[in-house]
Order: structure tokens, then C-alpha cells, then sequence
């Protein structure tokens, strides 16, 4: 239970500060002389250096230890809502940076921590409880953000933010000793750092050996394509709701937010209840290709939502969008330690999460780009909700030949 406590606060935290930049740049953008939708940059910056540190991370666990490297993770997130408080152009590309840094980090630490310490048999449960720290991340960002910013300033809120990850690196770090295999004291250095071994050779340790690891296993390369499209799908989502709410269909900031929350809420509920089915009835491989084409079908239905519909429409769809969209990520991780050894989980997560965080970085950017072309939120969504159709039908089928 201190496993999954400690995982889901840090799970939590860290798509809480990936989500503050989306759910301010409505009523901030201009202020950083910007439109709302270039935050869509600012996510792929942060999705991109997110990539690089699921790769190192393997490695820098091993040696410190999956807690420390979680409270690096909070530091380096708080430091970065600081950064955002400057209206500077390169801070809030450092802010974005170090976001990813934090981002990158608490998915290899947690799997790492989790394998060792959950029962084998409801692995997919714990999985997904933890990745409800996800939805409940964001739900917790569009709360509190239109809150703070009512009662103070929106830099002041971000400073408040920021002192709270602060306390939770400092309690998260009693757990340590109890956690961590050695007892919280540093690894022994990687056979890879002998005598002799240069700069290159332990980046290629910490780097390529993890690709390889995921290039060389069938199962883990089908698992690549899933988190990559889906991801990317969940990023277009996450980022783009609020400011499609807003402009588009003329609701408020409060509004728009509190319809993203709500739908986060259920996404919890749908996390944890996909969990528990790929515990028990469906094969949790059978079950990422279903998923895949329930978050096409809702994101078709947000795409062709009338501007002007009842909110009780607006609530229906972005929910069944969530309970899709949002919520395979506790089943995919379920069926990822299935497939490694317990020794090389953090660094085959860490790669998968480096597919995983490139759906991120070309859902951010990607997305922008459509809406240079089509000059509509609905019709991006309508061209993404294709792409994770193609993907469920290959998974679909493929989990029937394993059958």
C-alpha cells in the first residue's frame, strides 16, 4: 500500500504540472505575446525531453534508487512552474524542459517499484490504480487552477503550486528505506562504468540497450505501436479540449475546465475497472485493441458535437472520450511486466515510454498543424480519430493469432 501510495502521488503530480500550461493558456497566452493553441509547442518540448529521461532513467535508478529518482522528478517540475512565471520566452522553454524532465521519470520508477511489491495476480489492478493518478492529475489541475486564479493571481497561484510539490518530494522520501532494494543506500556502479569505459559507451548503456531490449521482443515492439498511437490520441485530448471548448463552442474558462475535470473523475473509475477486467475476463492485449476503438468512435462524436449543445451532451461525450482516451494506459503497463524480466522492467518501460512520449511529442505539434489547415478543432479531431481505428484492427488481429 506505501508502493501504490507513493507511485499514484507522484503519477498524480506529474500530470498536474504537464496540464497547468493547457488549462492556463486560454486567459494567459497573450500575455506571453501567444496564441492558446501554441501551447501545443510547449507540450511537445516537454513530451520530447520526456523521452530522453524514461531512456536514462533506468540506469540513474539502479544506481539511486526509483524514490530519489521520483523526488528529483517533483524538484524538477516545481523549479519549472517557477520558470513559468516569468513572461520570457526561454524560461518557458526551460519550464517546458524541465516539465519532461519530471514527466519522463515517474512511469519507469513506478513499474520498477510496483513489479516488486504488488501481487502478481492483480498486477493489472494496481497498475491501473496508479495510472489513475493520470485523469486525477489533470481533474485536480482544472479545479484548482480556476480557483486560485479567482483568488489571486494566476503567478501567485503558480508559486503556491510549486511549494506543494516541494512537500510531497520531502514526504514521499520517508518511504525510501522500505522500498528501494538496498534499503535507500546508492547501487553499486553498472558493470558498464569499468575501467576503460568512456563517455560513449555509458550513454550506449543507458540509451540504446533499452531499444534494443523493446526491438528484439515481438510482444514489446506490438506494445511500442499501442503506446504510440494512444498516446498520441490521449495528448490531443488532454491538450486540446479546454481551448476547443472555449473557442469554439463560445463556454467559459470555468466551464470548459470543470467539463474536463468531471470527465478525468469518471476516467478513474474507468481505469481502475479496466484493470480489474483484464485481471480477470479479457486478455489485457485483446482489451488495448477494444479500447483503441472506443477512443476513435468518441473522438469522432466530440469532433461532430454541435456548437451551442446542452451541457449535459458536452458532459456525455467528453466522458465517454476519457473512459477511452484516458484510460488504457494501467493495461498496457499490466501487459508490459508480463513480457520482461523483473530486472529489466524500469529500462523496458523506459523504452516503451520512449515510443509512448514520441505519440506525445507529434500529437502536440502534429495537432497544431492541422489546425493551420483545417482552421477547425472539430475537423483535427475528426482526421485523429482514424488514426487509433487503423491501430485497434492490427492489435485486434494480431491478439487473435496469440490466441
Amino acid at each position: 500500500m506505501i508502493a501504490l501510495a507513493v507511485t499514484l502521488a507522484v503519477q498524480a503530480i506529474a500530470s498536474f504540472s504537464l496540464a497547468v500550461p493547457s488549462v492556463l493558456a486560454p486567459a494567459v497566452a497573450s500575455e506571453f505575446g501567444m496564441q492558446a493553441q501554441h501551447v501545443g509547442w510547449l507540450v511537445s518540448v516537454a513530451y520530447l525531453t520526456a523521452m530522453l529521461a524514461g531512456l536514462f532513467c533506468g540506469a540513474l535508478s539502479r544506481r539511486h534508487g526509483s524514490v530519489r529518482m521520483s523526488q528529483f522528478a517533483l524538484l524538477s517540475m516545481a523549479v519549472a512552474l517557477v520558470c513559468c512565471v516569468f513572461t520570457q520566452a526561454w524560461l518557458l522553454l526551460l519550464a517546458g524542459v524541465l516539465i519532461g524532465v519530471g514527466y519522463g521519470i515517474p512511469n519507469p520508477t513506478a513499474a520498477d517499484i510496483l513489479s516488486r511489491h504488488s501481487p502478481r495476480e492483480r498486477r493489472g489492478l494496481f497498475f491501473s490504480i496508479k495510472q489513475t493518478g493520470t485523469p486525477a492529475g489533470v481533474a485536480i489541475t482544472g479545479i484548482l487552477i480556476p480557483f486560485l486564479v479567482a483568488l489571486i493571481d494566476w503567478r501567485s497561484a503558480l508559486l503556491v503550486m510549486a511549494c506543494g510539490l516541494l512537500v510531497v518530494a520531502i514526504l514521499i522520501g520517508r518511504a525510501r528505506r522500505s522500498l528501494d532494494p538496498l534499503g535507500g543506500a546508492p547501487a553499486a556502479p553498472a558493470a558498464s562504468r569499468e575501467p576503460g569505459s568512456g563517455v560513449f559507451r555509458t550513454l550506449a548503456g543507458s540509451v540504446w540497450q533499452p531499444l534494443r531490449i523493446v526491438s528484439e521482443n515481438p510482444s514489446l515492439r506490438r506494445l511500442g505501436l499501442v503506446s504510440l498511437v494512444y498516446a498520441f490520441t490521449q495528448v490531443v485530448y488532454l491538450s486540446f479540449l479546454v481551448s476547443a471548448l472555449k473557442i469554439e463552442h463560445q463556454m467559459s474558462l470555468t466551464a470548459a475546465a470543470a467539463l474536463l475535470s468531471a470527465s478525468q473523475v469518471v476516467s478513474v473509475v474507468g481505469r481502475v475497472g479496466w484493470g480489474y477486467v483484464s485481471d480477470r475476463w479479457v486478455d489485457p492485449g485483446r482489451l488495448l485493441g477494444l479500447l483503441g476503438l472506443g477512443m476513435s468512435a468518441s473522438l469522432m462524436m466530440l469532433a461532430f458535437v454541435p456548437v451551442g449543445a446542452s451541457p449535459a451532451l458536452m458532459l456525455g461525450v467528453t466522458v465517454v472520450c476519457a473512459a477511452t482516451a484516458v484510460s488504457w494506459n494501467g493495461v498496457f503497463y499490466a501487459d508490459l511486466v508480463r513480457h520482461v524480466a523483473p530486472a529489466e522492467v524500469t529500462r523496458a518501460t523506459g523504452a516503451t515510454q520512449f515510443l509512448t512520449f514520441m505519440g506525445g511529442v507529434t500529437g502536440g505539434a502534429g495537432f497544431v498543424g492541422l489546425l493551420s489547415l483545417t482552421g477547425s478543432y472539430s475537423s483535427g479531431f475528426a482526421v485523429v480519430a482514424v488514426i487509433p481505428l487503423v491501430t485497434a484492427l492490427f492489435i485486434l488481429r494480431s491478439a487473435a493469432r496469440a490466441r
